[in-house]
């Protein structure tokens, strides 16, 4: 018996694909492209792929007069293991950098909103779609999406710009490999959250006029 495609939950409750930008009303989010990644406690899987294209995406939102916000995660406490306020881990990745006019944003938690005014900036900018880049896909990335939709943004991930890293299973008895969470957090993204596309692809939607 031949199994028909799962529904999609996404387009259920009404939130049909982005076929255009507009670059006025468009923001690039950075999400924790920080050392705590690369060369931390929290190494993520094909980092210097993802670095290449992380580049590429603030060339393009720079040549577009695309808004471009880098999110910085830093603990609140000092004793932190990851991501502590003095710590070598909260530093930008090079060559991740912030650029000029480039805005920098704290958060405290997961999701990009969380302790952050960010919401607020956005809405003064008129920004309604934001392109989700970053890590890890998981948890930051799909926190950020998920609190982009009930927000009220148009929200796009570009899959290959976001990574996960191996993490232990629930019952601590296996790794759960980085490329297994990568596939299963962006099904999850793409079902429940947001659009998921690869980075050409959303470099190729046409712009409004």
């Amino acid at each position: 018996m031949t199994m028909s495609a799962p529904n999609i939950f996404r387009r259920l409750t009404g939130s049909p694909d982005i076929t255009r930008l507009q670059k006025s009303k468009t923001a690039l989010l950075l999400i924790e492209f920080q050392e705590e990644h690369f060369s931390g406690i929290l190494p993520v899987e094909s980092a210097s792929e993802l670095t290449a294209l992380a580049v590429k995406a603030m060339d393009w939102a720079d040549k577009n007069k695309i808004l471009t916000v880098h999110i910085r995660h830093q603990a609140k406490s000092p004793a932190a293991l990851a991501f502590a306020p003095e710590g070598k881990g909260i530093e930008f990745h090079a060559p991740v950098l912030p650029r000029k006019k480039h805005l920098i944003q704290p958060k405290h938690a997961d999701s990009a909103f969380s302790g952050s005014p960010l919401h607020t900036i956005l809405l003064t900018r008129n920004i309604d779609t934001l392109i989700l880049t970053g890590m890890s896909t998981p948890s930051c990335i799909t926190a950020t999406a998920n609190d982009a939709r009930f927000l009220g943004y148009k929200c796009l991930v570009a899959a290959d710009i976001t990574a996960s890293r191996d993490v232990v299973s629930w019952d601590e008895t296996r790794i759960v490999t980085a490329a297994k969470m990568q596939e299963t957090a962006l099904a999850c993204i793409a079902d429940k959250y947001a659009q998921v596309m690869n980075f050409a692809d959303i470099t190729a939607l046409p712009f409004e006029k």
